[in-house]
C-alpha cells in the first residue's frame, strides 16, 4: 500500500510536471486549474480510507500483495471469529455426515441459539449454524462429539480441543493465535477466549480458501433428526451488500469490540479473491470499515 504522504508527493510532482508543460498564456488559465482539479479528485480517490478499527489489513488471497493495512500486527480479541479455527478443527476430526446429538452442557452455552436438548444433527448442519449465525450451542455440540469420538474424557473435552486449536493456528502459520475456549467468548471483564491478529488471520484465510469452511455462508436452515427445522440469521450483514462475497466470520464481545473477516471475489465472477479483515471496531462500524477498504480496492 502507498503511504498518504507519499501519494500527495507523487500527485504534487505530477501537477508540477504538466504544468511545466503547459503553454502559458490566459487561456490555459483555466485549462492548468481542470487539471489540478483532475490529478487531486484522482489522488483523493485512491487515498487510503481511515477506518473505526484499531486494527486492519487487506491482501490479494492469490498472490499475498498488501493492499491495505493499519497496525496488522496488533493482538487483540476475536470473539467469534475464532470459531474460524474451531471449525478447522472440527472439519478434521469429523466427517461431515455424522450424526451429533445436542447435549444439556451444550445448550447452557453462553448467547444460547434455538437448539434442543435431545435434538440430532448432521455435523454439517451444526457447523453452517456455527459459522452463519455464530451459534454457541451448535460450537460446543461438535465440541462433545469430537471429543467423544475420540475418547477424551468428558470433563476435559473443551480442554482437548482448544489445545487442537492452538496446534491447528500454529500450523497455519497463526502464531500469535491463543485459546482460553472454543468460542471466543469473554471469560470474565478483563480476559477474552481468543486472541491473535489481523495478519494471522490473513494467513489463516490465505491457507484455507480452498477447504470447506468458507462454503457453509450459503446454507440457510438445516433441519433434525426430529423434523425441527431451524432457519438461520446471519449475523454478518454484508452478506446481502455485496456481491461476490465467498465466505466470511464476524465477532463481537465486550472485550473485542466488533470484529469481522470477509473473502470477496472482484470482478465477480472471475476476478481476484481479496481477504478483509478488521478487529477492534464498533458492532455497526466492522461493516463500514469493510465496505471503506473494499471500495478502496475496487478504485486502484
Amino acid at each position: 500500500m502507498i503511504e498518504k504522504d507519499n501519494l500527495y508527493i507523487f500527485a504534487s510532482a505530477l501537477l508540477l510536471f504538466l504544468l511545466i508543460l503547459l503553454p502559458s498564456g490566459k487561456t490555459d488559465t483555466n485549462l492548468s486549474k481542470n487539471l489540478q482539479a483532475n490529478v487531486m479528485g484522482a489522488l483523493v480517490i485512491h487515498a487510503p480510507p481511515e477506518v473505526e478499527s484499531k486494527s486492519a489489513y487487506a491482501i490479494d488471497l492469490f498472490s499475498g500483495k498488501i493492499i491495505y493495512e493499519k497496525e496488522k500486527n496488533l493482538v487483540l480479541p476475536l470473539a467469534s471469529i475464532a470459531k474460524i479455527v474451531s471449525t478447522l478443527v472440527i472439519l478434521d476430526a469429523l466427517d461431515l455426515n455424522e450424526e451429533v446429538a445436542v447435549s444439556r452442557t451444550a445448550v447452557s452455552t453462553p448467547e444460547p441459539s434455538s437448539l434442543k436438548v435431545g435434538e440430532h444433527f448432521l455435523a454439517r448442519d451444526l457447523l453452517a449454524m456455527a459459522m452463519v449465525e455464530s451459534s454457541n450451542d451448535a460450537a460446543m455440540a461438535l465440541v462433545e462429539a469430537a471429543a467423544q469420538k475420540n475418547t477424551a474424557p468428558q470433563s476435559e473435552s473443551e480442554a482437548w480441543f482448544i489445545n487442537l486449536m492452538n496446534l491447528k493456528a500454529n500450523s497455519l502459520g497463526a502464531f500469535t493465535m491463543n485459546f482460553h475456549n472454543a468460542t471466543g467468548l469473554d471469560i470474565s471483564t478483563t480476559e477474552s477466549g481468543a486472541y491473535g491478529s489481523a495478519e494471522d488471520l490473513m494467513n489463516i484465510a490465505k491457507a484455507t480458501i480452498d477447504s470447506e469452511l468458507w462454503q457453509f455462508g450459503e446454507i440457510t436452515e438445516v433441519q433434525s433428526k426430529e423434523g425441527f427445522i431451524h432457519p438461520l440469521h446471519p449475523t454478518n450483514l454484508l452478506k446481502s451488500e455485496i456481491t461476490g462475497l465467498i465466505g466470511g466470520k464476524t465477532g463481537f464481545t465486550d472485550l473485542a469490540g466488533g470484529n469481522l473477516l470477509v473473502i470477496v471475489q472482484y470482478p465477480y465472477p472471475g476476478g481476484h479473491l481479496y481477504g478483509i479483515v478488521v478487529l477492534g471496531s464498533s458492532e455497526k462500524g466492522r461493516f463500514e470499515d469493510v465496505k471503506k477498504i473494499l471500495e478502496y480496492i475496487k478504485s486502484l
